[in-house]
C-alpha cells in the first residue's frame, strides 16, 4: 500500500508544519521589523517637526526632540543590524529544514513508479525552489505581518488628532487594495506561466548534460543549443510580460500612496485646533507609514511564484511512500547469510501494465541464484522489489536465517534492512571525487582498511601507477577513468562495504566485454556461501557460475 500525504490548497501555508521549531525566530523577527519601521516613522515624524519649526517660526527644538531624532537613528540602526542577523539565521535553518524534508520525501518516494519523475525538475525543486522560499519565510512573512500590525497601530495612533486623519489612512489602504484585486489573477496567471518555463529550461538543461556524448556524437549541438536558446527566450518573453504587469502595478499604487497623503494634508489643514507646523511631519510620517504596506501589497501580487515553488515542494515532501504497513516492526539480526522466501508477488505500473505477473521463489542462506527470462518478463522488477526499492500490489517476501526463522521483509525496519539487503545496477551511478568518498557513499563511518578489503574481495585491488594515490585517486565525474569491467566491480565493492547479507544483482555484467565478465563473476562466485547472491542476467555466461536457475516469464 502507498501512503500519500494529502497537499493543501494553499501550498504556502501547507509548508509551515515543517518549520515549527523556526515559528518563535519568525515571530520575533515580525517584532523586530515593527520596531524598526516604527523608529523610522518616530525619526521622519522629528524631523519634519525640527525643520518645520525652524523655517516656519525660526524657532531651535527643545532638547528632547533632538534627543528623540539621536536615539531613533541609533535604535534603526541596531535593528537593522540585528534583523538582517536573525533573518539570514532563520532562512538558513528554513533552508535545511525544507530540504530536510524535501529528501525525507525523495527516499520515500524515489525511485517512483510513476512515469512523470524526473531529475531535473527533482533537482530543481531541491535547489532554486526551496532557496527561494527560505528568504519568502524568514523575511516576507514577517515584513507582512509586520505592516499589517503597524498600520493598524498608526490608524489609532492619529484618531485622536482627528477622525478625518484615520479615515483618510483606511481610505488609501482600501485604494491599495481596490487596484491591487482585479490583478491578482492576471498577475498569477503570468508568474505560473513564466514558472513553467523556468522548469522547462531546467528539465532540458538537466537532459543535454546527460546526453552530452550523445549530442556530440550525432552532430547535435547546434540543435540542442537551439533548444536551450528558445526555452530560455520562452521564459525571457513571460518574464518581460510579468514585469510590464507589475510595473503598471506599482505605478497604480504610487497613485494610491500619493492620493492618500493629499488626503491627509486635506484633513489635517481642515483639523480645527491642530498647529500648521505639525503639517509636514503628519505628511512624512504618513508616506512612511504607507510605504511598508505599499510593499506588502505589492508581495502579495507577486505570491505565485513562491505558491508555484511551494506546490512543488510540497509535491516532492508529499511523494507516495514506498513503505509498506505490515503492523508493527520486529527485531531481526541473525547471524550469517540471509535467505528469501517470495510468494505470489505481483507488481503492476500506475498506468496499470503488468511488469511482473505472480512470482514465487525460494532462496536458501548462502545459495546464488540465477533470475533469467525475455526480455519484460520483470526481472529488474523483482529485483527493486526484493530491495524494497517498490511496494508488491500483492503477495508477500519473507527474510530467512539458517535457523529457519523467518520475517516479513516489511517488518524490519528501515536502517536495519539496508544494512541486510542491497543492491547493484547495471547502471549503478559513480560520482565525481575520490575512491574513499564513493565508497563511503555506502558506508559513511567505512576505514580505509575496510574499503581497501572490499575492493580486494570484488577483485579491484589499487595497485599500480594508475592508483598511486590509493583511496585518495579521483575517478572522475561518472567514473570516466574507469573501464566497464573496473566500474562494475567498483559498484560491487561498494555494496560488499556495507557486509550485506543478501547481494541482488541486476545485469551489472550487460555490457561488459568477456574478460571483464569473467572477472566479475570470479569475484561474486568468492563472496557467495557467505552472502546470499541473486544474480538477475540475460547472459549464459554470467549465470553459469550460479547453484541454480530460476526462469521468469
Amino acid at each position: 500500500m502507498s501512503l500519500t500525504a494529502r497537499t493543501p490548497r494553499n501550498p504556502l501555508l501547507g509548508l509551515v508544519p515543517h518549520m515549527s521549531g523556526e515559528w518563535a525566530g519568525i515571530v520575533w523577527t515580525a517584532v523586530v521589523g515593527i520596531l524598526n519601521n516604527l523608529a523610522l516613522i518616530v525619526l521622519a515624524v522629528v524631523g519634519s517637526y525640527v525643520v518645520a519649526l525652524a523655517v516656519m517660526r525660526q524657532e531651535p527644538a527643545a532638547a528632547q526632540w533632538w534627543v528623540a531624532g539621536v536615539a531613533a537613528v541609533v535604535f534603526r540602526a541596531v535593528l537593522t543590524w540585528h534583523e538582517m542577523d536573525i533573518s539570514h539565521s532563520i532562512a538558513y535553518r528554513i533552508l535545511a529544514a525544507l530540504r530536510m524534508a524535501l529528501f525525507d520525501g525523495f527516499a520515500r518516494g524515489v525511485p517512483s513508479r510513476t512515469p512523470d519523475q524526473h531529475t531535473g525538475k527533482l533537482a530543481a525543486t531541491a535547489m532554486g525552489d526551496v532557496e527561494k522560499l527560505e528568504f519568502f519565510y524568514a523575511h516576507t512573512v514577517a515584513q507582512l505581518a509586520g505592516s499589517a500590525v503597524l498600520f493598524v497601530a498608526g490608524v489609532a495612533a492619529v484618531w485622536p488628532l482627528g477622525p478625518g486623519l484615520s479615515v483618510a489612512l483606511l481610505l488609501g489602504f482600501v485604494a491599495l487594495v481596490a487596484v491591487t484585486l482585479p490583478g491578482l489573477r492576471r498577475g498569477a496567471v503570468l508568474g505560473a506561466r513564466v514558472q513553467e518555463a523556468r522548469s522547462g529550461v531546467s528539465v532540458l538543461a538537466v537532459d543535454l548534460l546527460a546526453g552530452t556524448r550523445e549530442i556530440l556524437g550525432f552532430g547535435l549541438r547546434e540543435h540542442a543549443q537551439r533548444q536551450l536558446k528558445e526555452q530560455s527566450l520562452a521564459v525571457d518573453a513571460g518574464q518581460r510580460k510579468l514585469n510590464s504587469f507589475l510595473a503598471l502595478a506599482a505605478s497604480l499604487r504610487e497613485l494610491c500612496v500619493l492620493g492618500t497623503v493629499v488626503a491627509v494634508f486635506v484633513a489635517a489643514i481642515s483639523q480645527p485646533g491642530l498647529d500648521s507646523v505639525w503639517l509636514p511631519a503628519l505628511v512624512a510620517g504618513t508616506l512612511t507609514l504607507l510605504a511598508p504596506v505599499a510593499e506588502g501589497v505589492a508581495t502579495v501580487t507577486q505570491l505565485q511564484p513562491h505558491r508555484a515553488s511551494a506546490q512543488r515542494v510540497g509535491e516532492g515532501i508529499s511523494l507516495p511512500s514506498a513503505a509498506k504497513v505490515s503492523g508493527p516492526l520486529v527485531e531481526f539480526n541473525s547471524q550469517g547469510p540471509l535467505g528469501l522466501e517470495v510468494r505470489n508477488l505481483q507488481f503492476t505500473y500506475d498506468d496499470g501494465a503488468p511488469a511482473l505477473r505472480a512470482t514465487s521463489l525460494s532462496v536458501a542462506p548462502g545459495e546464488h541464484v540465477g533470475i533469467s527470462g525475455p526480455s519484460g518478463a520483470g526481472k529488474t522488477t523483482l529485483a527493486r522489489l526484493l530491495v524494497r526499492l517498490w511496494v508488491p500490489d500483492s503477495g508477500s517476501i519473507s527474510l530467512v536465517s539458517r535457523s529457519g526463522e523467518s520475517v516479513d521483509a516489511w517488518a524490519v525496519d528501515e536502517a536495519s534492512f539496508r544494512r541486510m539487503v542491497t543492491l547493484v545496477e547495471q547502471d549503478a551511478p559513480v560520482f565525481h571525487g575520490s575512491v574513499l568518498d564513493n565508497m563511503r557513499l555506502a558506508q559513511p563511518t567505512g576505514t580505509e582498511a575496510d574499503v581497501l578489503s572490499a575492493l580486494d574481495l570484488a577483485g579491484l585491488p589499487l595497485a599500480g601507477e594508475r592508483w598511486a594515490d590509493g583511496v585518495d585517486t579521483v575517478i572522475g565525474e561518472q567514473g570516466v577513468s574507469l573501464s566497464g569491467g573496473e566500474r562494475a566491480r567498483f559498484c560491487l565493492a561498494r555494496a560488499l562495504l556495507i557486509k550485506p547479507k543478501i547481494l541482488v544483482l541486476d545485469e551489472t555484467t550487460a555490457s561488459l566485454d568477456p574478460a571483464s565478465e569473467r572477472a566479475l563473476v570470479e569475484a561474486v562466485a568468492a563472496i557467495a556461501g557467505d552472502t546470499t547472491v541473486i544474480t538477475v542476467s540475460h547472459r549464459e555466461s554470467t549465470l553459469a557460475a550460479c547453484h541454480r536457475r530460476v526462469q521468469l516469464g
